[in-house]
C-alpha cells in the first residue's frame, strides 16, 4: 500500500523512530555536545546564534534536538504531526527545566502548518526529502522565515543513497530467495554488517527505518545539485552544508563579489564532481576532465535507479544493468584521475564496487547460500555504509541582496 506520509508510517507502527529516552543531564549533555559539533564545525551555525531566536522545529518526533535547541536559549515552536509524540515532548520539556522554552507544540506537518508568526531559524531533519515537489517546502519555508534567516535541513542524497538502495535490493532478493520472513532474512544477511558499528537504535528499528521504509527509495531521495538550484530560484542563499557543497580548492580575491547566480554555478559543478563521493562516503573528487565526470556520473545515475528498481523486481531486467554498471564503475574508477586523501580510499572503494559486483551476480545465479555467505563474511561489504544523509542550510535573501 502506498504510504501518504512519512509521519502515517511511524504512526501505524506505533513507534517513535529516534526516541532516546534521555532521563539524565549527563545523557542530554553528551548528546548536545555531538549537536554542537555538527552545527558549529560542519553547518558554520554556532549556538550563540540561538540564544532568544524564534525557532520553528518541523517533525521533532520525541523531541531530543528540540531540547538541545531550547538548551541553546531558543524559544522553541515545534510542529509534529505524529500524535504519539506530543506527551513525550511535554515530558522531556518538564523533566529538563526547559518548559518557559516550548512556546507552542502544534499537530500538524509541514504542509499543514499556519502561522502568521516569522521565524529566525526552521528546522527539519530526517523527512523533509518525502515532501514533494521539493519547492512546496521551500516555499514554505521561505514565507515563514525573516529576512536573513536559515533553515537547516537533512534529507537522503541521490546518489549517497546508493547503499541503502542496495542493502533493500539484497533484502527483498534474500526473502524471495529463501521464502523467510523480513526480520529473519535481515538478520541472516546483514547482523554481521551491523555489528561492526556501534548503534543507539535497536536491529529492529533499522528494519523498520530502511529495509522496509517504503520512503526509502529513489523517487523521493533528492539531487544535490538540483535542489540547489531549487532553492536559488525561491529567493535562498546556500549557507553550508554536510558534506560540503563548497568547491574548498577555489582560490579568488576575498574583495571580489560573486554573483548569486555564479556562486550557484561553481557549487552545481563542484557537486557534478563530487558524486562518486558520496556514493562512497569519503573523498573521491573527480578531478579529470569534463567528458570523463559525465561518463562516471552517467553510469552512477543508472545505477542507482536499476538497483532501486531491483527492490520492487529482484530478479527482472535491471539486475543484469547492475551487474554490468558495477563492474564498468569499478573499471573507471581505476583508470580516472581521482583525487583522494590516500592511494587506500581509491582501493577500498574499488574492493567495495566488486564486492556488490560478486553479490548481485550471486543474486542473478540464485543462490541463496552463496548470498548469505558473502554479507555475512566480505569485508568491503560489511565495512561500507555510503553517505546517504546530507545536510544543508540555506539563507533566506534580504531584499537587494
Amino acid at each position: 500500500m502506498a504510504e501518504d506520509k512519512l509521519f502515517n508510517y511511524y504512526e501505524r507502527q506505533d513507534v517513535l523512530p529516534t526516541f532516546g529516552n534521555f532521563k539524565s543531564a549527563a545523557e542530554l549533555d553528551a548528546y548536545a555536545s555531538q549537536r554542537r559539533e555538527l552545527f558549529s564545525d560542519k553547518l558554520v551555525l554556532p549556538p550563540r546564534l540561538f540564544r532568544d531566536a524564534e525557532v520553528l522545529e518541523f517533525g521533532p518526533d520525541s523531541g531530543e534536538n528540540a531540547l538541545v535547541f531550547a538548551g541553546w536559549g531558543a524559544n522553541m515552536t515545534l510542529a509534529e504531526p505524529n500524535r504519539h509524540a506530543h506527551p513525550k515532548i511535554e515530558a522531556y520539556f518538564a523533566h529538563f527545566g526547559l518548559t518557559e522554552r516550548l512556546r507552542e507544540l502544534v499537530l500538524a506537518d509541514v504542509e499543514g502548518f499556519r502561522s502568521e508568526r516569522r521565524f529566525d531559524i526552521i528546522d527539519a531533519e530526517g523527512f523533509i526529502y518525502t515532501v514533494q515537489p521539493t519547492e512546496t517546502w521551500l516555499g514554505i519555508f521561505h514565507r515563514l522565515l525573516n529576512p536573513d534567516g536559515y533553515a537547516v535541513v537533512s534529507y537522503y542524497e541521490r546518489y549517497g543513497g546508493f547503499f541503502e538502495l542496495a542493502l533493500k535490493a539484497i533484502h527483498a532478493a534474500g526473502k524471495a530467495l529463501t521464502g523467510r520472513p523480513a526480520l529473519e532474512t535481515a538478520k541472516l544477511l546483514f547482523e554481521p554488517k551491523w555489528n561492526s558499528i556501534p548503534h543507539t537504535r535497536s536491529f529492529e528499528s533499522w528494519l523498520m527505518d530502511v529495509l522496509e521504509n517504503p520512503f526509502v527509495r529513489h523517487r523521493y531521495f533528492l539531487d544535490a545539485a538540483a535542489l540547489c538550484t531549487a532553492a536559488h530560484g525561491l529567493g535562498f542563499a546556500i549557507h553550508s552544508a554536510w558534506p560540503s557543497y563548497r568547491d574548498g580548492l577555489e582560490v579568488y580575491w576575498h574583495k571580489k563579489v560573486l554573483s548569486a547566480d555564479d556562486k550557484l554555478r561553481r557549487t552545481t559543478r563542484h557537486l557534478g564532481r563530487s558524486r562518486l563521493s558520496f556514493l562512497g562516503g569519503r573523498k573521491l573528487y573527480l578531478a579529470g576532465g569534463i567528458d570523463a565526470v559525465e561518463a562516471i556520473s552517467a553510469t552512477i545515475e543508472a545505477l542507482v535507479l536499476d538497483v532501486d528498481a531491483m527492490i520492487d523486481d529482484p530478479f527482472g531486467a535491471s539486475l543484469p544493468r547492475v551487474v554490468a554498471s558495477l563492474a564498468s564503475l569499478r573499471e573507471a574508477v581505476r583508470t580516472s584521475d581521482i583525487l583522494a586523501d590516500d592511494a587506500a580510499d581509491i582501493e577500498a572503494i574499488v574492493a567495495t564496487l566488486d564486492s556488490f559486483h560478486r553479490i548481485f551476480s550471486v543474486i542473478g545465479q540464485r543462490d541463496a547460500s552463496a548470498l548469505a555467505a558473502l554479507t555475512q563474511s566480505d569485508p568491503a561489504f560489511i565495512n561500507t555504509w555510503g553517505q546517504p544523509a546530507h545536510f544543508l542550510v540555506v539563507r533566506k535573501r534580504s531584499e537587494g541582496s
